[in-house]
């Protein structure tokens, strides 16, 4: 997990390209992205930045899992949601290309949604990254003492609650289950 000066820039790179991005969405498209008209761009605002983290080739290439081991890496990338009247609307992606950290995407309205009622439900958890696996197509919240929440993507896949937190051992331990099988 990245200090706040890399947090600092993220969100300073999102503030500065958030009205180039906007412009972007299609006159009529609006909605798609999570906004009910063109007026709600001048409210727009950015809130807390999210580290997108993924589950490392060794996770998949170890047989058994190791519990002293870190599966978990960073992807490079970082969700920036876009707030309008206290609502995250959608959300900017911001990654590093050519050794500069840009916008590279908007959109994920209801990834944005989640990350939003995540939040209001869990206002004593303050440090909140994304682990997306990508094998399973599901998005868990990785919070700063490796619990895991999962978003409905995950609890769709693997078939668990939503509402329940669960130790990385216990997720990883479900997903390499998951995966021998097929």
């Amino acid at each position: 997990m990245i200090g706040f000066g890399q947090l600092s820039i993220i969100q300073q790179v999102a503030n500065e390209q958030l009205m180039d991005y906007l412009i972007k969405i299609p006159f009529g498209q609006e909605k798609m992205f999570g906004f009910n008209n063109r007026e709600e761009f001048f409210q727009a605002k950015i809130g807390n930045p999210y580290e997108v983290f993924t589950l490392s080739k060794e996770f998949f290439d170890d047989t058994n899992i190791k519990r002293d081991k870190s599966y978990i890496v960073s992807t490079g990338n970082w969700r920036v949601p876009i707030i309008v009247d206290n609502e995250y609307n959608a959300l900017l992606t911001v990654s590093k290309e050519n050794n500069k950290w840009s916008v590279v995407k908007i959109g994920a309205k209801g990834l944005a949604n989640e990350l939003e009622g995540f939040e209001q439900n869990h206002l004593s958890i303050n440090i909140r990254n994304i682990l997306r696996v990508f094998q399973i197509k599901g998005d868990f919240i990785l919070t700063s003492n490796n619990k895991l929440y999962p978003l409905t993507s995950a609890s769709n896949a693997l078939l668990i609650d939503r509402n329940t937190s669960y130790s990385t051992y216990e997720i990883l331990t479900l997903i390499k289950n998951i995966r021998l099988k097929n």
